[in-house]
């Protein structure tokens, strides 16, 4: 037992202190060893199991449950400060909710649609996924009323669905949806097994873990850290101005383009799939052209300096957009990844709090809001209703830009890498320095962007040298 808690991940260790912690648990015994660590794990038949088994149906009175078969697993659900839980062995985060596909409805899926999902993927994610890949919004709501016999009606929110969907599996018994850990009260204190879905099969982290990875970096927007309104242009895509048809980013945020509704467009599916990351002087106009209609800036801060000179000169030298434009945009792609991956390989929890704090969290303000679009891409907005999903989207965001970071170069398919110069590595060493140190996070920004800014300045001297004399 002593060899399997030194194992445990770091994030599973902070996670048990949060929930000790948390004013929810006051009164739940728990003990601690002689290295300070938590005896999280009792059996029912111990003294401190038999006492959290008095404490659980006490509160179960509280709440006005029934004290029947069940009733542990339905009181530490509902009192879970945010029914999201650490995994002990690899420290990824997943709902407590019935969210997570049966190996059956996964095969169901795949019949379907043609598509391959995991044990560990969100519904969520499979429906933004399935509409990403070209199937109507329509399609998807008549397959899960026909699976799950909940109202799919278009007039009801994503999130109002899914919760439906969650409902029939946890409380009704469906067997398509699975929570992201099972209960298991009250051996372990807050109710449920160390181990995550992602895990289950014998601690076997390569079971879906990989396949997860891969379907993590498909989240392109956040992968490639886009500016833009990120939440409303994945509700735009999932509109029904998109039925039957493919979301198609005019500027590709391969390129550094922003991921908004403003320059999202209907495509189908093949033409989208051969487009890819090209870019063309008939694009550029009309990504001018949407700029200047809507005010919204095309290309995310790290592109910018490299945008404004395309912009300049790619009526001049036509020839050069699809290629020597384009190249300068991926290789400036790579060297923003290069950097923040080396960030938080260098600076670790400092480099993450960084980078989340000065270019994730200003972006939350927009998963606030639920959008109604014109044919444009162009919205109106209101308040959005919160659900337990809803509550939770902005964490992901900033979960899967952070894995992202880490996982950049490391598929097999990229053929373009980092060539910061000698110079800008060692002002980029400097950077690292100066986050270890806690200086001021808009300090160490404005010093981010300068960097930014001569790399940028690097590669258009290159393209003029070589081409434009």
């Amino acid at each position: 037992m002593a060899k399997t808690e030194r194992n445990w991940h770091h994030d599973f260790i902070l996670y048990m202190e949060s929930i000790v912690n948390h004013p929810n648990y006051r009164g739940l015994l728990i003990e601690r060893k002689r290295d300070g660590s938590l005896a999280w794990i009792a059996s029912a038949k111990s003294e401190v199991g038999k006492r959290r088994i008095e404490w659980a149906k006490n509160k179960a009175r509280e709440l006005g449950y029934p004290i029947e078969p069940g009733v542990y697993a339905r009181v530490m659900l509902e009192i879970h400060p945010t029914k999201q839980k650490v995994c002990q062995i690899c420290g990824s985060v997943m709902s407590l909710y019935y969210h997570y596909p049966s190996v059956n409805f996964l095969k169901t899926i795949e019949r379907r649609f043609g598509l391959t999902f995991t044990e560990c993927d969100h519904i969520c994610d499979i429906w933004e996924q399935l509409i990403e890949s070209g199937v109507s919004d329509v399609a998807v709501r008549s397959f899960i009323d026909t699976k799950f016999g909940v109202d799919t009606s278009t007039s009801m929110p994503r999130d109002e669905v899914i919760s439906l969907c969650e409902h029939e599996c946890r409380v009704n018994g469906k067997k398509l949806l699975s929570p992201g850990a099972m209960s298991n009260f009250p051996d372990r204190y807050d109710g449920f097994h160390t181990y995550n879905r992602c895990c289950r099969a014998n601690q076997d982290k390569g079971r879906s873990r990989e396949n997860l990875k891969s379907y993590v970096k498909d989240r392109r927007a956040y992968e490639y850290w886009s500016d833009g309104n990120l939440h409303a242009a994945d509700m735009f895509m999932g509109s029904s101005f998109f039925d039957d048809m493919s979301a198609d980013h005019i500027g590709p945020i391969s390129l550094g383009f922003v991921h908004d509704p403003c320059y999202l467009r209907p495509m189908t599916s093949s033409n989208n799939s051969t487009k890819r990351d090209r870019l063309l002087s008939e694009d550029i106009d009309e990504i001018i052209a949407v700029a200047n209609r809507t005010g919204v800036y095309p290309m995310s801060w790290y592109s910018a300096r490299i945008w404004e000179f395309i912009k300049s000169n790619y009526r001049k030298y036509p020839d050069l957009v699809a290629t020597h434009y384009r190249d300068m945009l991926k290789q400036n792609m790579a060297d923003f990844m290069y950097i923040l991956r080396v960030i938080v390989d260098k600076t670790g929890v400092q480099g993450e709090d960084f980078l989340y704090k000065e270019f994730i969290a200003p972006k939350a303000d927009d998963f606030e809001h639920t959008y109604k679009f014109q044919e444009d891409g162009t919205f109106s907005k209101t308040p959005r209703h919160k659900t337990e999903r809803s509550v939770n989207e902005f964490e992901r965001f900033k979960r899967i830009a952070l894995v992202s970071v880490d996982e950049y170069g490391e598929k097999t398919n990229r053929h373009i890498y980092s060539d910061l110069s000698k110079m800008e590595i060692n002002e980029l060493d400097h950077l690292c320095d100066l986050i270890k140190l806690g200086v001021n996070g808009q300090d160490c920004r404005e010093r981010l962007e300068g960097l930014i800014i001569d790399i940028q300045e690097r590669l258009i001297n290159n393209v003029t040298v070589l081409y434009m004399q």
